[in-house]
């Protein structure tokens, strides 16, 4: 029996189809290319071995998106049928049950049936990667660092992909305030793997949470030649240089950049999220997008149970309905949450939505019919655990702003410079910052 180039048993014999996985687990892991091309190529070699239908079930999963989850379980279904013929080891079976768990909604359980492999093998790409993803999900930063330190003495500069779990390490550092040590990680990454669009983004958080928005920008144009091209992650990179022009208040170039790099794409609610958080703080600038917010709306799904399947993505999707002048679908977005928080078999999401979700999106709507008082208490009142729904520090920060912007429409204005005081620690010579200051005064 064979093993992956970390080290990790698996159950096949096709020395070319551990080539095809281990190449798919790349692609994964970087964006670049189609990994389900090398998956599939894989399967083709060894049609009895389980994990390559793991591994694209993994990728579908961490779109967080109903249809792809749907995919992922028919995928999972036919890795037990294997798996049930004897066709995989111990550690393909843990596998085969971490993901399951996903699939059903239970994203703890899942993280904690991935840990259980990394104690065991340290060097588990595809346990680590599954499972940082759903700690970004989950919102639990403590173990997007802790995780991969838990794992990363195991690791060498000569084991395959090492710069890549190097640069989730900096991520999970940037996510925990830690600053100095996320960006040391991230360059020393992309030392390794100049082509490491992971430690980029890490690097593009640090300095964006510091308001360092000249050095970010600065950072991420000198180097887009190594993250953009043909890179499936490039847009979210993009999407942070446009967040250095807003904190400039230069929001021609802001917009020029939507158009040209960030609006078109897939159909990947991953980036529709960008598309419409990008659109909202324009319009909270006084900027006029256009039609671009009837664009984005056409992009999100119609009906439950897509609406509804994730709290962090619906959120987003109310932002494009209302920006559209379709309030009745924002609210039918806020009542496709109601109904998943009330259903007991959701699992994390379930408990997402009813925790995060609903207090969101129920302010959000109150925002778009111009309750701004009403909108004030309840973004005030979720701002504490948004964390818990997801995204990062730098995503979140959209909810900070709308509420900035309903208090002081609602005359809360001391309110509105309480909140601003802490934009000033870290921010105080942004004219980003200086914006929002004269609006408070």
């Amino acid at each position: 029996m064979l093993s992956d180039p970390r080290g990790c048993p698996v159950s096949t014999d096709a020395a070319t189809a551990i080539t095809h996985a281990e190449h798919a687990q790349w692609r994964m892991l970087t964006y670049f290319g189609d990994p389900f091309e090398d998956l599939d190529a894989a399967m083709q070699e060894d049609p009895a071995w389980a994990l390559p239908l793991v591994m694209k079930a993994n990728c579908l999963l961490s779109a967080a998106e109903f249809a792809p989850a749907q995919q992922a379980q028919a995928l999972l279904d036919k890795a037990r049928e294997l798996a049930a013929r004897g066709c995989a080891n111990a550690r393909e079976r843990d596998h085969i049950d971490a993901s399951a768990a996903c699939a059903a909604g239970q994203w703890r359980t899942a993280c904690d049936l991935w840990e259980r492999i990394l104690v065991q093998h340290p060097r588990d790409l595809v346990a680590l990667s599954a499972a940082h993803l759903f700690d970004f999900y989950r919102g639990d930063s403590r173990n997007l660092q802790r995780r991969v330190a838990r794992v990363l003495p195991a690791w060498s500069e000569s084991d395959p992909l090492y710069a890549h779990a190097l640069a989730l390490h900096a991520f999970g550092l940037e996510e925990c305030n830690h600053y100095d040590r996320a960006l040391e990680t991230a360059h020393a990454a992309l030392a390794l793997q100049p082509r490491e669009p992971w430690a980029v983004h890490a690097i593009a958080h640090v300095h964006e949470m510091r308001g360092e928005y000249d050095q970010g920008a600065a950072f991420l144009q000198s180097s887009s030649q190594d993250w953009a091209p043909d890179n499936g992650f490039a847009f979210h990179n993009w999407w942070h240089l446009a967040l250095f022009q807003l904190e400039r208040m230069d929001t021609a170039a802001a917009l020029a950049l939507f158009d040209e790099r960030i609006a078109e794409g897939t159909d990947l609610a991953l980036q529709h999220v960008d598309v419409c958080a990008m659109l909202w703080r324009l319009q909270l600038l006084g900027v006029d997008v256009g039609d671009r917010w009837q664009q984005a709306s056409a992009r999100w799904p119609a009906a439950a149970p897509d609406r509804g399947h994730y709290a962090f993505n619906d959120f987003h999707a109310a932002m494009a309905y209302i920006g559209a002048g379709k309030p009745d679908q924002a609210r039918q977005v806020l009542e496709a949450v109601q109904r998943r928080s009330a259903q007991a078999q959701a699992g994390e999401p379930g408990w997402m939505a009813a925790e995060v979700g609903v207090p969101l999106l129920r302010g959000l709507v109150q925002y778009a019919e111009a309750d701004f008082a009403g909108a004030t208490e309840q973004l005030l009142g979720v701002r504490e655990h948004s964390h818990k729904f997801g995204g990062s520090h730098a995503q979140r920060d959209i909810i900070e702003l709308t509420l900035l912007d309903a208090a002081v429409r609602a005359g809360h204005k001391p309110l509105a410079r309480h909140l601003l005081n802490e934009r000033l620690l870290t921010k105080s010579q942004s004219p980003l910052t200086e914006h929002w200051a004269r609006r408070v005064a």
